[in-house]
């Protein structure tokens, strides 16, 4: 039975992707596993350097406001100079930038290399997403992405505890370990993964008129268009869990021992479920699971407005951890799914930005109803949210599949600027 198991273990997650996405796959792993210096960076601006607590989070949002412009030119990157060269550009950049900011001891030039290594970190998710679709076979594609969250979030589980332990010595061993991590993966990149980008043809325009076609033809689809402002209210809702939830916890009288279970639990189930789920949606169309999705994160933060105990909390945790797990994998894959192949870096990035402006907006979007409108009115929010979510995922389910968007044009002159 052992050996059977195996066998179709191999040939369901194995066989069908090759040798570079199995090494891009590890190193995303060891990069989201040496993921140390981020999780404390708020704690090593305080406590060791003296600023004061809005001085580091003005700080931070300076580094989120810059990995707006970041996602975007990493897409446009990826699909001009290539995926590996992206890659590798923002690896080394971020890797070497961060060991710089370990032993750097002026405050204006720590707040510049911050921003900068924020700025080519964020460079990569594009390329990163694009040599995924490029590798994997279409029908393949969700599990693929899905495998990379599975193990992102493995390793996003260690790193914590590890910088956590570290930080007890000297925070110059997190920077240490996160710079050097990175620069694991590019190597890893370097030696293991060649170039995925399809070759262009001698017809190919000059290099202004390229990009020129790359923006307009990402803000001229209007799949994109909705595909990412959905995204904008996905990721603008799960943001409340980590904005929101500790305040509420803390005003039914749950310290923070309480958030940091309900975080475990989150990241338990992912680990656990996330393969299992990934591999039951896959079976459904995209857009009637990305529905189920919104109205999971939906309906778990949204069950918070009426009920408080611990069992209510843990299983609104359930619920919208089910939701993250189906939507993360299948939403990278549907882009990749709509994108013209020689654009998809150009809509792996549009289509990130939007992630990033919801963390940025969020937050304070949030802040503000719970300071004028309470917790319950929030968490129903959520609710209602989600629930126009899903149906926005139906209706534009529908409409694709009635093909009433227009986009054999905008199709057509991506193939006239970008054909091979």
């Amino acid at each position: 039975m052992m050996t059977s198991f195996l066998s179709a273990l191999q040939q369901k997650y194995i066989e069908p992707f090759p040798r570079p996405f199995w090494l891009l796959t590890a190193g995303s792993f060891v990069n989201r596993a040496g993921n140390l210096v981020m999780p404390f960076f708020v704690l090593y601006l305080t406590a060791q350097r003296g600023l004061s607590i809005p001085q580091a989070t003005m700080i931070i949002s300076m580094m989120g406001i810059g990995s707006l412009g970041a996602s975007f030119l990493g897409g446009v990157l990826a699909d001009h100079i290539g995926r590996r060269t992206t890659l590798l550009l923002s690896l080394v950049a971020s890797g070497s930038l961060m060991l710089l900011l370990g032993v750097i001891s002026a405050i204006p030039w720590l707040i510049a290399v911050a921003l900068l290594m924020q700025f080519f970190s964020q460079l990569a998710r594009p390329p990163l997403a694009a040599t995924i679709a490029d590798m994997a076979p279409p029908e393949q594609r969700t599990r693929a992405y899905s495998l990379r969250y599975w193990a992102n979030n493995i390793g996003a589980s260690i790193g914590p505890m590890v910088a956590g332990l570290l930080a007890t010595v000297s925070y110059f061993w997190l920077f240490l370990g996160d710079g050097l991590t990175t620069l694991l993966f590019g190597a890893v990149i370097w030696q293991g993964v060649p170039e995925t980008l399809p070759h262009k043809g001698a017809s190919e325009p000059a290099h202004g008129t390229h990009q020129r076609s790359y923006l307009h033809t990402a803000l001229s689809d209007p799949l994109l268009w909705c595909y990412s402002l959905l995204a904008l209210v996905f990721n603008g809702i799960y943001t409340m869990w980590q904005v929101a939830m500790p305040l509420d916890l803390r005003a039914h009288g749950f310290n923070e021992v309480y958030y940091g279970a309900f975080s475990a639990a989150n990241a338990v189930q992912v680990v656990c479920l996330g393969l299992l789920l990934t591999g039951l949606v896959t079976r459904f169309s995209r857009t009637n699971m990305l529905a189920l999705a919104a109205l999971l994160l939906g309906v778990g933060l949204g069950l918070y407005a009426w009920t408080h105990s611990v069992m209510s909390y843990l299983l609104g945790v359930f619920i919208w951890t089910s939701g993250e797990i189906v939507y993360y994998p299948l939403s990278t894959a549907l882009i990749a799914s709509i994108s013209p192949i020689h654009l998809r870096g150009v809509y792996q990035g549009f289509f990130g930005t939007f992630n990033s402006l919801a963390l940025l907006l969020a937050p304070w979007l949030g802040g503000l109803v719970l300071q004028y409108a309470g917790a319950s009115r929030l968490w129903q929010g959520c609710l209602f949210l989600g629930l126009l979510s899903a149906v926005a995922y139906l209706v534009l389910g529908q409409l694709q599949q009635k093909k009433l968007f227009e986009r054999k044009k905008i199709l057509a002159e991506a193939d006239v600027h970008c054909s091979s």
